[in-house]
């Protein structure tokens, strides 16, 4: 994340210098900015979950190995739903538009995805600490727990979106 940060700097450093000879143009800085770490915050998040998908694939080796096949269905499913939430979470759309896109996301819409993200990084944190919670022994209904969570932070993932909808809808500009 540290390569991003100082990409981010860079940029901001090359197009401050651009901006000082040009007017308006410092509100594009601050929204390419934005941009920028708003998709960086995303690939954090998603990278949280794929290190909780590789966890849960710890357990499952040591499931098996200690013969412990029963859950190995529930816990492949959970897999995929873990791997698909990261996907989700990566490919989602930027928290803010470009200075020249069509459709303007504005402030209240801005803060509603502050806080849905805020919240999409408690669900992320909860979901690692089910999958390290998960009994060496006997874990179907743990695994059951563990789905349910998941799918409902898919569910509610579906919210984000939904912010940006209303914005077209009401023909942001």
């Amino acid at each position: 994340m540290t390569h991003g940060v100082e990409r981010a700097q860079s940029r901001r450093n090359l197009l401050e210098r651009i901006a000082a000879r040009i007017p308006g143009i410092k509100g594009y800085l601050d929204r390419e900015l934005r941009r920028e770490v708003d998709k960086m915050q995303r690939d954090w998040l998603a990278e949280q979950v794929d290190r909780s998908r590789g966890r849960l694939n710890g357990k499952v080796r040591e499931w098996s190995r200690g013969g412990g096949l029963a859950g190995l269905d529930l816990a492949a499913t959970s897999e995929k739903a873990l791997d698909r939430f990261a996907n989700r979470i990566r490919h989602a759309d930027y928290g803010y538009t470009g200075f020249f896109d069509a459709v303007k996301i504005r402030e209240p819409e801005l803060d509603q995805l502050y806080e849905f993200d805020l919240a999409l990084m408690d669900t992320v944190e909860g979901l690692a600490a089910q999958v390290e919670a998960l009994p060496a022994t006997g874990p179907e209904p743990a695994l059951h727990e563990l789905l349910e969570a998941v799918t409902e932070a898919d569910r509610r993932f579906d919210d984000r979106a939904r912010i940006f909808e209303d914005v077209t809808q009401k023909g942001g500009r």
